[in-house]
């Protein structure tokens, strides 16, 4: 009722559509937006969320934080010990020792893709789901503002731990004896997880830099002073992230895209050239670059994936931050702080990958 006094906050807890609930929001308040303070939980709410635990719960961001920890230990480990000084004499116990660490690194890291391939398979086709019924107007339950940054945080950090295995020319599983048709099929995964993780990517890029609903123009849903109000509304008495925070957020994330769809791209290329036009010139070229590739690749993505996982983790710990100050500020319940199902799978799932470290130790 736009006469009353009191606005029909039961019809705000909710929204799909931003520019809709915006004339939801002029509706109920009779276009008064000095009456929002009254509904400001559930505007709130509705606008920034009080988090997903299925995105970034507890558990969520303890099993991306493993994730990340476990596949770039493994691939310095392996790198550090493939260049370890080694004996030639016959009887020399270092290197046994060395072998013996390898394999267990080996198989442990093998493990550990085979895992995170499949885990990060299910979190794009996910990210997909939840974005775009948010984009296209469908629902945005659990979607608030914060929660899809955290979720295009998610989506390229997941991929990160994976880019050294997927990219290095002689994979450190060589010693296993693996057949190079199971190599080029982690590759394959990792490709179909690139391909779905573009829609992540093209979400984030529309939201970063794609034409904005809030000014003072005729094609806008809401006028600068009017989200001015919504804003320091629910952001009041709370230390939002400042703009350098926002900046950095923006480059690191969009940064880390480009460089892993420009890496993957390359491997494509790469790959296409050496099988299909071997006897090119343009092959012969790549072949040329072989000894550069082996020498400067491993120590690249020994450097810049984990910068780049690392940029990513506190972009989603300083995201859940606010969205918890919000959620506590406004009366309503920081959902991130509660452990659901969801996220007991996601810590375990990589169980399998200390058994196997484990009873490689015991067998060799």
């Amino acid at each position: 009722m736009a006469n009353s006094t009191v606005p029909q906050c039961s019809k705000l807890t909710s929204r799909t559509d931003f520019t809709d609930y915006i004339k939801s929001i002029k509706v109920v308040t009779g276009n008064k937006f000095s009456l929002i303070d009254s509904c400001r939980p559930e505007i709130c709410n509705a606008l920034w969320g009080s988090g997903n635990p299925d995105i970034s719960g507890t558990g969520m961001i303890s099993g991306y934080i493993l994730q990340s920890a476990l596949g770039f230990t493994f691939a310095l480990a392996l790198f550090s010990l493939q260049r370890a000084p080694r004996k030639v004499e016959e009887d020399s116990t270092p290197n046994s020792v060395v072998d013996h660490l390898s394999t267990i690194l080996a198989k442990g890291y093998s493990s550990f893709y085979d895992c995170a391939i499949f885990l990060t398979f299910s979190i794009q086709i996910a990210s997909i789901v939840v974005l775009a019924r948010l984009d296209f107007g469908v629902s945005a339950s659990g979607m608030g503002d914060i929660t899809a940054k955290i979720t295009w945080a998610v989506s390229l950090l997941t991929m990160l731990p994976l880019m050294h295995v997927a990219f290095i020319p002689n994979p450190m599983y060589n010693r296993l004896l693996e057949h190079r048709s199971k190599q080029n099929l982690r590759f394959l995964l990792f490709a179909v997880c690139w391909l779905l993780s573009l829609y992540p990517f093209y979400s984030k890029m529309m939201g970063y830099f794609g034409p904005t609903l809030i000014g003072n123009g005729p094609n806008h849903a809401i006028s600068d002073e009017d989200w001015g109000i919504i804003e320091a509304t629910c952001t009041a008495n709370i230390e939002s992230a400042s703009t350098k925070e926002i900046r950095a957020m923006e480059f690191f994330g969009v940064a880390g895209s480009l460089i892993l769809s420009i890496c993957t791209l390359l491997k494509i290329i790469w790959l296409g050239a050496q099988r299909q036009h071997k006897t090119s010139k343009f092959a012969q070229i790549l072949r040329k670059c072989r000894p550069i590739q082996n020498s400067k690749l491993p120590v690249m993505f020994l450097t810049i994936p984990p910068i780049l996982a690392i940029s990513q983790i506190w972009t989603i710990l300083r995201l859940r931050q606010f969205q918890a100050q919000i959620s506590n500020n406004t009366g309503n319940v920081d959902f991130d702080g509660e452990w659901t199902f969801g996220q007991v799978v996601r810590v375990t799932v990589f169980v399998p990958v200390v058994v196997e470290c484990w009873l490689s130790w015991q067998n060799d």
